[in-house]
């Protein structure tokens, strides 16, 4: 626990000659990984959404199922399927951004002829992601939905819209968040709850890639310069995920605009 905050090199450090140089071995290495995210995941999904982050709205009948676990468990089975509702959205972002982040750190040292093995990437994202990124995304929920926050939420939730416009006004399409186009929010009057998150959300940044700069420079050998370069792939993979999310939006535009089409023959 105390490299997480005093040594993060140890944390994303690997040790490829305990990997073994078989490809069986390499292998098992990549499934124990990957193992050990998706655990890290439900830890951090399972008592985000027991606080009550990402339950919302109707979800339907629950399956038959979970109609039967429910009641093995003694459990209500709509709020049973509610809360694995909840789960799976509160996993499927941190998952989305891990997966993004992977791509972006292993391709920029792909790219500069640094990368010592995808398994390299793996372990230096896995560890990363499994720590500093889900704090993150447990940071900006609080921030969104805490009542005790003030002016906080609002300036965390403009500054995303803000950043999303920004990225829809460059590629000129003509697309809007449900929330709409939102005015400034002043910081006057930020509660004390609110500017410690923030404070705490931006150290958390810090040590995100500071991790992700570590495992560059620890695990694939790279000069500093080249660090900073897969950093900065990173630093972009929310543009990547905006961009990817308008052409999802663009592609289901018009397949709605389609559909009436083709219903009249």
């Amino acid at each position: 626990m105390a490299n997480i905050v005093f040594n993060p090199a140890n944390n994303v450090a690997s040790r490829f000659e305990r990997y073994g140089q078989t490809r069986r071995r390499q292998m098992w290495k990549a499934i124990w990984l990957v193992g050990f995210y998706f655990l890290n995941l439900v830890l951090y999904a399972i008592p985000l959404t027991y606080a009550g982050f990402g339950a919302s709205g109707e979800v339907g009948s629950p399956p038959a199922i979970v109609d039967s676990v429910a009641l093995a468990l003694g459990t209500d089975p709509t709020a049973t399927w509610q809360y694995l509702q909840a789960v799976i959205q509160n996993s499927t972002f941190l998952l989305l951004f891990s997966v993004l982040t992977f791509g972006t750190f292993h391709t920029a040292v792909w790219l500069t002829r640094s990368s010592n093995g995808i398994l390299q990437s793996i372990h230096t994202v896995v560890y990363s992601t499994g720590v500093y990124l889900a704090a993150l995304f447990s940071l900006t929920w609080y921030l969104s939905t805490a009542s005790a926050v003030n002016v906080a939420d609002e300036w965390l939730i403009w500054l995303q819209v803000e950043f999303v416009y920004s990225i829809i006004d460059i590629v000129g399409v003509s697309l809007e968040l449900p929330v709409g186009r939102q005015s400034a929010v002043s910081v006057e009057g930020m509660s004390r709850s609110g500017l410690l998150g923030l404070s705490g959300l931006l150290i958390t940044t810090i040590y995100y890639l500071y991790s992700l700069y570590l495992g560059a420079r620890v695990n694939h050998h790279t000069t500093r310069f080249t660090a900073f370069v897969v950093i900065g792939f990173v630093i972009i993979s929310p543009v990547v995920f905006v961009l990817g999310s308008i052409v999802v939006a663009l592609i289901s535009t018009d397949l709605l605009a389609v559909v009436p089409l083709q219903s009249n023959y």
